[in-house]
């Protein structure tokens, strides 16, 4: 249910290595969504040889522990917020167990560089960068992911990440309809044993309802460094036409339709995790575009509404 990265089998690439950034890691990171104008911070750990990673979210508002060896096929846990009808702010814990089918193992803040190429050199924030290029297509989503690295010459230290970036371009609609980037920093090879530990003292339940959902709320940066263009979130999108009763009349529609839903369901939960007096949920506007909503409210954008907590 998580990514599992190994880079000690580097191929060279162009007379370049493929970044290694270690077995053992922390780093910072802001993620950002420029449609939604959202900007999240978090910090990660991670422990691939120790089968284990943390990774918190708007300054450990929201955290989450994906444990290999808890159990009998891993666990993840996530102690977050929660408001309700009845409850501002609660901190709750919920969990998430690993299948036979689905073992939970520690989950990466950087992309795996499979399939990546270097494409050139160059300055980001005035510091000279290697870039990292990939390119992946299923049917009319294809993705261009870039990766902006530094590292030392002459030794074989982990890289430093600078920035991730995921351009989305539609073919059937022909245009770029999809962005996001991570800008990384603090990176360091090592990390504290004892981060990994849940807080003691809270008891677990199952994530609440929709089920549909459970994999975005146990593990929410997994979409965003994974390099497929079909992601978890865009999984969800049957389910929605499914319970809203949608049927669109062309296939082009039917991706214009997809790619709203997927900003709306990013705000709703990007939302959820700042830990506010109220949460946000899906709706039946979830597949409209802004101009849409907005002429509903007379001007006013109102994109999710909140959710029903009777």
């Amino acid at each position: 249910m998580a990514e599992e990265r190994t880079s000690d089998d580097a191929t060279p690439i162009g007379g370049r290595t493929v970044p290694n950034f270690g077995k053992m890691y922390h780093v910072k990171g802001e993620l950002s969504l420029p449609h939604s104008e959202i900007k999240e911070p978090f910090e990660a750990w991670y422990d691939l040889e120790g089968n284990r990673s943390r990774i918190d979210y708007r300054n450990g508002k929201v955290r989450t522990y994906l444990i290999g060896n808890d159990l009998d096929y891993g666990a993840i846990y996530t102690i977050t917020p929660v408001t309700t009808a009845t409850e501002i702010q609660a901190i709750k814990c919920f969990q998430l167990n690993g299948t036979q089918e689905g073992p939970i193992r520690p989950q990466a803040a950087l992309p795996d560089l499979q399939g990546f190429e270097f494409e050139k050199m160059e300055n980001y924030e005035g510091v000279l960068c290697e870039v990292w290029k990939n390119v992946t297509q299923v049917g009319h989503k294809k993705n261009t992911y870039r990766l902006w690295v530094t590292r030392p010459e002459g030794n074989d230290s982990p890289a430093t990440p600078h920035r991730f970036e995921m351009v989305g371009f539609n073919t059937l609609l022909e245009s770029h309809n999809d962005k996001y980037t991570i800008d990384y920093s603090d990176f360091s090879p090592q990390t504290e044993s004892d981060i990994f530990i849940p807080s003691g003292g809270m008891t677990c339940e199952e994530f609440p309802d929709p089920v549909e959902e459970h994999q975005i709320l146990a593990n929410p940066i997994q979409d965003y460094v994974n390099t497929s263009p079909v992601s978890h979130a865009h999984r969800l999108f049957g389910p929605f036409k499914e319970k809203f009763n949608r049927q669109y009349e062309s296939e082009k529609e039917h991706e214009e339709r997809e790619n709203y839903f997927i900003h709306s369901l990013r705000l709703v939960h990007s939302t959820n995790r700042a830990g506010l007096t109220y949460s946000l949920g899906i709706n039946n506007f979830s597949d409209w575009s802004k101009a849409e909503r907005a002429r509903l409210t007379g001007g006013l954008l109102i994109p999710v509404q909140e959710k029903d907590t009777k």
